[in-house]
Protein backbone atom coordinates (compact mmCIF):
# COMPACT_ATOMS: atom_id res chain seq x y z
CA UNK A 1 0.00 0.00 0.00
CA UNK A 2 1.63 3.25 -1.13
CA UNK A 3 2.15 5.67 1.86
CA UNK A 4 2.63 9.76 1.73
CA UNK A 5 5.89 10.55 2.29
CA UNK A 6 6.81 13.26 5.17
CA UNK A 7 7.22 16.00 2.43
CA UNK A 8 3.71 15.39 0.93
CA UNK A 9 2.21 15.03 4.96
CA UNK A 10 4.08 18.08 5.29
CA UNK A 11 2.25 19.96 2.61
CA UNK A 12 -1.29 18.52 3.50
CA UNK A 13 -0.88 19.86 6.50
CA UNK A 14 -0.07 23.73 5.49
CA UNK A 15 -2.97 23.11 2.49
CA UNK A 16 -5.59 22.02 5.83
CA UNK A 17 -4.59 24.73 7.77
CA UNK A 18 -4.57 27.87 5.11
CA UNK A 19 -7.86 26.21 4.09
CA UNK A 20 -9.47 26.33 7.35
CA UNK A 21 -8.32 29.92 7.77
CA UNK A 22 -9.94 30.94 3.79
CA UNK A 23 -12.82 29.37 5.40
CA UNK A 24 -13.16 31.37 8.87
CA UNK A 25 -12.65 34.45 6.95
CA UNK A 26 -15.54 33.58 4.42
CA UNK A 27 -17.34 33.11 7.59
CA UNK A 28 -16.67 36.94 8.69
CA UNK A 29 -17.16 38.49 5.50
CA UNK A 30 -20.34 37.09 4.98
CA UNK A 31 -21.78 38.30 8.80
CA UNK A 32 -20.09 41.58 8.02
CA UNK A 33 -22.29 42.08 5.12
CA UNK A 34 -25.20 40.82 6.09
CA UNK A 35 -24.92 43.50 9.01
CA UNK A 36 -24.68 45.99 6.19
CA UNK A 37 -27.15 44.59 4.91
CA UNK A 38 -30.04 44.39 7.88
CA UNK A 39 -28.46 48.00 8.37
CA UNK A 40 -29.41 49.29 4.47
CA UNK A 41 -32.63 47.21 4.08
CA UNK A 42 -34.40 48.51 7.86
CA UNK A 43 -37.37 50.45 7.41
CA UNK A 44 -35.73 52.46 10.38
CA UNK A 45 -33.87 54.89 8.14
CA UNK A 46 -32.12 56.30 12.00
CA UNK A 47 -30.47 53.26 12.32
CA UNK A 48 -28.96 52.83 8.71
CA UNK A 49 -24.95 52.86 8.37
CA UNK A 50 -24.76 55.63 5.48
CA UNK A 51 -21.56 58.13 4.84
CA UNK A 52 -18.47 56.77 4.32
CA UNK A 53 -17.18 53.19 4.34
CA UNK A 54 -13.98 51.68 4.38
CA UNK A 55 -14.50 48.49 1.61
CA UNK A 56 -12.74 46.00 3.92
CA UNK A 57 -13.97 42.95 6.18
CA UNK A 58 -11.33 41.90 8.49
CA UNK A 59 -13.20 41.52 11.06
CA UNK A 60 -16.53 40.47 12.74
CA UNK A 61 -18.65 43.32 12.75
CA UNK A 62 -18.44 47.02 11.04
CA UNK A 63 -17.55 49.98 13.57
CA UNK A 64 -20.12 53.01 13.18
CA UNK A 65 -19.25 56.13 13.82
CA UNK A 66 -21.95 59.26 13.61
CA UNK A 67 -21.49 63.02 12.98
CA UNK A 68 -23.33 65.20 15.00
CA UNK A 69 -25.50 67.12 13.08
CA UNK A 70 -23.75 70.68 14.62
CA UNK A 71 -20.21 69.94 13.45
CA UNK A 72 -18.41 72.91 14.30
CA UNK A 73 -15.13 73.36 16.15
CA UNK A 74 -16.51 76.84 17.69
CA UNK A 75 -20.28 75.90 18.92
CA UNK A 76 -19.47 71.73 19.45
CA UNK A 77 -15.97 71.53 19.95
CA UNK A 78 -15.96 68.33 22.46
CA UNK A 79 -18.39 66.51 20.21
CA UNK A 80 -16.63 66.83 16.98
CA UNK A 81 -13.02 66.02 18.63
CA UNK A 82 -14.82 62.59 20.12
CA UNK A 83 -15.44 61.75 16.33
CA UNK A 84 -12.06 62.54 14.96
CA UNK A 85 -10.66 60.86 17.55
CA UNK A 86 -12.65 57.70 16.68
CA UNK A 87 -11.49 57.88 13.25
CA UNK A 88 -8.40 58.31 14.25
CA UNK A 89 -7.82 55.21 16.46
CA UNK A 90 -9.62 53.02 13.73
CA UNK A 91 -6.68 54.47 11.12
CA UNK A 92 -4.24 53.46 13.78
CA UNK A 93 -5.41 49.48 13.82
CA UNK A 94 -3.29 47.08 11.51
CA UNK A 95 -6.76 45.16 11.13
CA UNK A 96 -9.53 46.99 11.75
CA UNK A 97 -12.67 46.35 11.12
CA UNK A 98 -14.98 47.72 8.70
CA UNK A 99 -16.19 51.61 9.65
CA UNK A 100 -18.99 53.47 8.44
CA UNK A 101 -18.68 57.46 9.07
CA UNK A 102 -22.52 58.77 8.81
CA UNK A 103 -22.57 61.91 7.14
CA UNK A 104 -26.89 62.26 6.99
CA UNK A 105 -27.30 63.89 10.26
CA UNK A 106 -24.50 67.64 9.97
CA UNK A 107 -26.50 70.48 9.59
CA UNK A 108 -24.09 72.73 10.53
CA UNK A 109 -20.24 72.34 9.33
CA UNK A 110 -17.64 75.07 9.94
CA UNK A 111 -14.42 75.48 8.04
CA UNK A 112 -12.07 74.45 10.94
CA UNK A 113 -13.89 71.08 11.61
CA UNK A 114 -14.26 70.49 8.01
CA UNK A 115 -10.33 70.89 7.54
CA UNK A 116 -9.59 68.52 10.52
CA UNK A 117 -11.86 66.14 9.15
CA UNK A 118 -10.29 66.38 5.57
CA UNK A 119 -6.83 65.71 7.16
CA UNK A 120 -8.23 63.06 9.23
CA UNK A 121 -9.36 61.10 6.16
CA UNK A 122 -6.83 62.15 3.99
CA UNK A 123 -4.22 60.16 6.69
CA UNK A 124 -6.43 57.54 6.51
CA UNK A 125 -5.64 56.97 2.57
CA UNK A 126 -2.29 57.01 3.09
CA UNK A 127 -1.52 54.79 5.72
CA UNK A 128 -4.57 52.49 4.48
CA UNK A 129 -4.00 52.65 0.53
CA UNK A 130 -5.94 49.51 0.41
CA UNK A 131 -8.31 50.17 2.26
CA UNK A 132 -9.35 53.40 0.58
CA UNK A 133 -12.56 55.49 2.12
CA UNK A 134 -15.63 55.14 -0.53
CA UNK A 135 -18.71 57.45 0.56
CA UNK A 136 -21.91 55.64 -0.37
CA UNK A 137 -25.81 57.57 -0.21
CA UNK A 138 -24.46 60.79 -1.24
CA UNK A 139 -27.75 61.99 -2.23
CA UNK A 140 -28.63 61.71 1.43
CA UNK A 141 -26.38 64.50 2.72
CA UNK A 142 -27.99 67.69 3.36
CA UNK A 143 -27.46 69.46 0.15
CA UNK A 144 -26.21 72.80 1.75
CA UNK A 145 -23.12 70.32 3.74
CA UNK A 146 -22.78 68.41 0.44
CA UNK A 147 -21.62 71.28 -1.34
CA UNK A 148 -18.95 72.63 1.22
CA UNK A 149 -18.19 69.08 1.20
CA UNK A 150 -17.16 69.26 -2.44
CA UNK A 151 -16.01 72.50 -2.43
CA UNK A 152 -12.97 71.39 0.02
CA UNK A 153 -12.09 68.55 -1.94
CA UNK A 154 -14.13 65.21 0.46
CA UNK A 155 -15.48 64.12 -3.17
CA UNK A 156 -11.69 63.23 -4.00
CA UNK A 157 -10.75 61.99 -0.77
CA UNK A 158 -14.28 59.66 -0.48
CA UNK A 159 -14.21 58.58 -4.43
CA UNK A 160 -16.99 60.36 -5.00
CA UNK A 161 -17.53 61.30 -8.94
CA UNK A 162 -19.84 64.15 -9.84
CA UNK A 163 -23.03 65.86 -7.80
CA UNK A 164 -26.55 64.43 -7.99
CA UNK A 165 -27.93 67.35 -6.94
CA UNK A 166 -26.22 71.33 -6.69
CA UNK A 167 -27.61 73.55 -4.75
CA UNK A 168 -28.72 76.90 -7.08
CA UNK A 169 -26.96 79.76 -7.33
CA UNK A 170 -27.06 82.08 -4.36
CA UNK A 171 -29.25 79.79 -1.82
CA UNK A 172 -25.48 79.50 0.23
CA UNK A 173 -24.01 82.45 1.36
CA UNK A 174 -20.96 80.17 2.32
CA UNK A 175 -18.32 78.25 0.40
CA UNK A 176 -15.48 76.34 1.25
CA UNK A 177 -11.96 76.47 -0.76
CA UNK A 178 -9.86 73.01 -1.92
CA UNK A 179 -7.75 71.97 1.12
CA UNK A 180 -4.17 72.08 0.06
CA UNK A 181 -1.37 69.74 2.32
CA UNK A 182 1.86 69.85 2.41
CA UNK A 183 5.48 68.58 4.22
CA UNK A 184 7.52 71.67 3.79
CA UNK A 185 7.10 75.24 4.19
CA UNK A 186 5.70 76.11 0.63
CA UNK A 187 5.11 79.48 0.10
CA UNK A 188 3.48 78.45 -2.97
CA UNK A 189 0.47 77.13 -1.18
CA UNK A 190 -0.35 80.29 0.34
CA UNK A 191 0.03 82.04 -2.98
CA UNK A 192 -2.65 80.19 -4.81
CA UNK A 193 -4.95 79.79 -2.19
CA UNK A 194 -5.37 84.14 -2.39
CA UNK A 195 -4.62 84.74 -5.89
CA UNK A 196 -6.22 81.86 -7.47
CA UNK A 197 -9.68 81.36 -4.57
CA UNK A 198 -9.81 84.22 -2.46
CA UNK A 199 -8.54 87.22 -4.56
CA UNK A 200 -11.21 87.13 -6.87
CA UNK A 201 -14.40 86.89 -4.74
CA UNK A 202 -12.63 90.02 -2.64
CA UNK A 203 -9.78 92.01 -4.43
CA UNK A 204 -7.02 92.25 -3.10
CA UNK A 205 -6.51 90.97 0.57
CA UNK A 206 -5.03 93.56 2.99
CA UNK A 207 -1.69 93.66 3.79
CA UNK A 208 -0.95 90.12 2.04
CA UNK A 209 2.43 89.84 2.81
CA UNK A 210 2.18 89.55 6.33
CA UNK A 211 -0.37 87.37 5.75
CA UNK A 212 2.11 85.76 3.80
CA UNK A 213 4.35 85.97 6.39
CA UNK A 214 2.67 84.64 9.20
CA UNK A 215 1.14 81.26 7.21
CA UNK A 216 4.49 80.53 6.30
CA UNK A 217 5.84 80.88 9.98
CA UNK A 218 3.14 78.66 10.52
CA UNK A 219 4.22 76.02 8.35
CA UNK A 220 7.66 76.50 9.31
CA UNK A 221 7.01 75.12 13.10
CA UNK A 222 4.63 72.07 11.99
CA UNK A 223 8.20 71.32 9.99
CA UNK A 224 10.53 72.15 12.74
CA UNK A 225 8.93 71.80 16.05
CA UNK A 226 4.96 70.05 15.43
CA UNK A 227 6.33 66.58 15.42
CA UNK A 228 8.49 63.97 17.45
CA UNK A 229 11.54 63.52 15.99
CA UNK A 230 10.76 59.94 15.02
CA UNK A 231 8.30 61.54 12.30
CA UNK A 232 9.57 61.64 9.02
CA UNK A 233 7.34 63.54 7.79
CA UNK A 234 5.66 65.88 9.26
CA UNK A 235 2.29 67.17 7.53
CA UNK A 236 0.43 70.17 7.27
CA UNK A 237 -3.67 70.75 5.83
CA UNK A 238 -4.55 74.59 4.64
CA UNK A 239 -7.84 75.33 3.70
CA UNK A 240 -9.92 78.80 3.55
CA UNK A 241 -13.43 79.83 3.29
CA UNK A 242 -16.30 82.70 2.56
CA UNK A 243 -19.26 83.96 3.66
CA UNK A 244 -20.83 86.45 1.20
CA UNK A 245 -23.61 87.67 3.68
CA UNK A 246 -20.63 88.99 6.71
CA UNK A 247 -17.70 89.64 4.05
CA UNK A 248 -15.45 87.47 5.89
CA UNK A 249 -12.59 85.81 4.80
CA UNK A 250 -10.95 82.36 7.20
CA UNK A 251 -7.65 81.34 6.75
CA UNK A 252 -6.96 77.57 8.24
CA UNK A 253 -4.03 75.37 9.00
CA UNK A 254 -3.99 72.13 10.77
CA UNK A 255 -0.96 69.55 11.99
CA UNK A 256 -1.40 66.42 13.45
CA UNK A 257 1.53 66.95 15.92
CA UNK A 258 2.51 66.61 19.59
CA UNK A 259 0.37 70.33 19.98
CA UNK A 260 2.08 73.58 21.54
CA UNK A 261 1.39 72.72 25.30
CA UNK A 262 3.16 69.60 24.87
CA UNK A 263 6.54 71.36 23.29
CA UNK A 264 6.73 73.93 25.50
CA UNK A 265 9.73 74.11 28.30
CA UNK A 266 9.12 72.95 31.40
CA UNK A 267 11.95 74.40 33.37
CA UNK A 268 11.99 78.04 34.48
CA UNK A 269 10.09 79.17 37.93
CA UNK A 270 8.67 81.47 35.51
CA UNK A 271 6.91 78.46 33.76
CA UNK A 272 6.53 76.41 36.64
CA UNK A 273 4.44 79.11 38.46
CA UNK A 274 2.00 79.49 35.32
CA UNK A 275 1.89 76.06 34.32
CA UNK A 276 1.06 74.22 37.29
CA UNK A 277 -2.21 73.21 36.62
CA UNK A 278 -1.72 72.08 33.41
CA UNK A 279 -3.86 74.40 31.82
CA UNK A 280 -3.29 73.66 28.02
CA UNK A 281 -5.05 77.57 27.34
CA UNK A 282 -3.00 79.51 29.43
CA UNK A 283 -0.13 77.70 27.94
CA UNK A 284 -0.66 78.53 24.23
CA UNK A 285 -1.52 81.96 25.68
CA UNK A 286 2.37 81.91 27.06
CA UNK A 287 3.66 80.87 24.19
CA UNK A 288 2.86 83.76 22.41
CA UNK A 289 4.01 85.80 25.23
CA UNK A 290 7.20 84.37 26.65
CA UNK A 291 8.29 83.80 23.30
CA UNK A 292 9.62 80.57 24.15
CA UNK A 293 9.84 76.63 22.07
CA UNK A 294 10.98 73.50 22.37
CA UNK A 295 14.63 74.72 21.35
CA UNK A 296 14.34 77.22 23.70
CA UNK A 297 16.90 78.90 21.59
CA UNK A 298 17.00 82.86 21.48
CA UNK A 299 16.86 83.21 17.90
CA UNK A 300 13.41 80.74 18.02
CA UNK A 301 10.13 81.18 19.17
CA UNK A 302 9.55 84.85 17.97
CA UNK A 303 7.13 83.37 15.29
CA UNK A 304 4.24 83.10 16.89
CA UNK A 305 3.58 86.47 18.50
CA UNK A 306 5.37 88.40 15.72
CA UNK A 307 4.24 86.94 12.44
CA UNK A 308 1.74 84.60 12.87
CA UNK A 309 -0.41 86.61 15.50
CA UNK A 310 1.39 89.69 14.68
CA UNK A 311 -0.39 89.90 11.30
CA UNK A 312 -3.74 90.86 13.34
CA UNK A 313 -2.01 94.11 14.50
CA UNK A 314 -1.11 95.69 10.97
CA UNK A 315 -4.76 95.33 10.00
CA UNK A 316 -7.13 98.38 9.78
CA UNK A 317 -10.28 95.46 9.74
CA UNK A 318 -11.92 93.73 12.21
CA UNK A 319 -10.00 90.47 12.95
CA UNK A 320 -9.78 87.62 15.14
CA UNK A 321 -6.61 85.13 15.34
CA UNK A 322 -7.76 81.66 17.35
CA UNK A 323 -5.44 78.79 17.76
CA UNK A 324 -6.73 75.15 19.10
CA UNK A 325 -4.16 72.89 20.37
CA UNK A 326 -5.03 69.52 22.64
CA UNK A 327 -7.23 70.33 25.42
CA UNK A 328 -6.98 74.42 25.21
CA UNK A 329 -8.34 77.11 23.06
CA UNK A 330 -6.25 80.60 22.51
CA UNK A 331 -8.63 83.98 20.67
CA UNK A 332 -7.24 87.05 19.80
CA UNK A 333 -9.62 89.83 18.52
CA UNK A 334 -8.67 92.58 17.70
CA UNK A 335 -10.78 96.01 16.49
CA UNK A 336 -10.02 98.96 14.10
CA UNK A 337 -9.33 101.65 16.70
CA UNK A 338 -6.72 99.15 17.87
CA UNK A 339 -9.40 97.48 21.24
CA UNK A 340 -7.96 93.97 21.65
CA UNK A 341 -9.91 91.10 23.52
CA UNK A 342 -8.00 87.98 24.58
CA UNK A 343 -10.43 84.59 25.46
CA UNK A 344 -9.02 81.52 26.75
CA UNK A 345 -11.24 78.20 26.97
CA UNK A 346 -10.54 74.55 28.36
CA UNK A 347 -12.68 71.45 26.73
CA UNK A 348 -12.85 68.03 27.92
CA UNK A 349 -11.23 66.01 24.80
CA UNK A 350 -8.12 66.23 23.14
CA UNK A 351 -7.36 67.77 19.80
CA UNK A 352 -4.22 65.68 18.92
CA UNK A 353 -2.37 68.68 17.11
CA UNK A 354 -2.81 72.30 16.27
CA UNK A 355 -5.29 74.29 14.41
CA UNK A 356 -4.41 78.25 13.70
CA UNK A 357 -7.29 80.06 12.59
CA UNK A 358 -7.27 83.78 10.86
CA UNK A 359 -10.77 85.42 10.79
CA UNK A 360 -11.06 89.01 8.75
CA UNK A 361 -14.14 90.88 8.32
CA UNK A 362 -13.29 92.64 5.21
CA UNK A 363 -15.90 95.87 5.21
Amino acid sequence: MWKPSETSRRWNRIHARKSDERRRESKRKLKGRRRLDSWRNTGDKSGEASGVEVPTWRGPGVSRIECPEDFSLESNFDEVVGVIQRIRSQSGRRNSDGIYIDFRPIRRLSVTAALILAAELDRWNQVKRRSRLKAVDVGDWDSSVRVLLRDMGFFGLLQIEGDPVDLPDGESDIRYLKFRSGRYAEGEAIARLQAEDLEPIFGELPRKQYLYAAVTEAMTNVVQHAYEPSRRYPRWWLAGGWNARTSQVAIVIYDRGMGIPRTLPRRGLELARRFRTQDHARMIEAAHDLARTATERSHRGHGLNRDIRGYLNVLECEASYRVASLRGEYVYVRRPGGEERHELKSHSNTLNGTLIEWMLTLR
